[in-house]
């Protein structure tokens, strides 16, 4: 849902601000405004909105460079860019869209145009629930039938680049592998290793993998099998356990089988299946 949407609006000129100011709060939009790139940091952190909209022209930082820094920070590294400017430069606008923004509109803009732009980048990162990937096709599954740790397993073995989104216990999340190592997670505003611990505490819930999807950033630098054996003493000590199939449910396979499994016997077995974004 569009509505309800936060856009953080980095532009230190009145005349814009109070334009966009009534277009975006008059289309159910909550906005948030910092004149310059050190406050705008700080509130993408604290409030982390669905939508950057900046000026390139500013006045401690060039927009790009702090497009750079918002997505090299664990916590944002996902908040989509438009900028709204008064470079007119083909260069300008070519070098922007190069350089990660979603979009580039010069000044002065039309304000349906603008809405409408910032509506299809909106819908098509989504943030909340998770599901801005590049990829849209993917392989889901049910968290009963397998667990997070044979995939973590299954992809070293495979050297796959995957991400895995998680869905569960009033918690969502992402974890990224590249190469079969595990670089980054995200839940809700946990990163890194507690975002991991998190997200293997889930026990019911579901999962879809994005083959060949991974994160540009990375916050986890230990091996798999060390970082697996801490979240599972982790959990031990917190008393979570690994969910054990009912005679209703699907057996899932076990764990030393799937070493040598790959993603075609999972989906034989009816552990996976395809899905394709509606």
């Amino acid at each position: 849902m569009i509505q309800n949407k936060a856009i953080l609006i980095v532009d230190s000129e009145n005349h814009t601000l109070r334009i966009l100011k009534d277009l975006l709060i008059g289309n159910g939009f909550v906005v948030y405004f910092a004149p310059n790139c050190a406050l705008a940091m700080q509130i993408a952190i604290k409030d982390l909105p669905d939508l950057i909209l900046s000026e390139i022209v500013l006045e401690d930082m060039d927009g790009r460079e702090f497009m750079k820094t918002v997505h090299n920070a664990p916590e944002t590294s996902e908040i989509p860019f438009i900028f709204l400017t008064s470079r007119t430069l083909l260069s300008d606008k070519v070098s922007a869209l190069d350089a990660g923004a979603e979009d580039y509109i010069t000044k002065p803009f039309n304000e349906t145009e603008l809405l409408a732009r910032v509506h299809v980048v909106l819908r098509r990162y989504n943030r909340r629930p998770v599901t801005a990937l590049t990829e849209e096709d993917g392989i889901k599954g049910d968290l009963k039938d397998i667990n997070l740790v044979d995939f973590v397993q299954l992809f070293d073995m495979g050297r796959k680049t995957a991400t895995i989104e998680i869905s569960g216990e009033d918690r969502e999340g992402r974890i990224y592998f590249e190469g079969g190592e595990l670089i980054h997670a995200v839940s809700g505003k946990r990163f890194g290793k507690e975002a991991l611990y998190d997200l293997f505490a889930v026990r019911e819930g579901s999962f879809i993998v994005h083959l060949n999807v991974s994160s540009r950033i990375r916050t986890i630098q230990e091996g798999s099998t060390n970082l697996m054996m801490e979240i599972m003493h982790r959990l031990d000590e917190q008393g979570i356990h690994p969910v054990v199939s009912g005679p209703e449910k699907r057996t899932p396979p076990e764990r030393s089988s799937l070493h040598n499994e790959g993603i075609r016997e999972l989906f034989e077995k009816g552990v996976i299946e395809e899905f394709t974004k509606g």
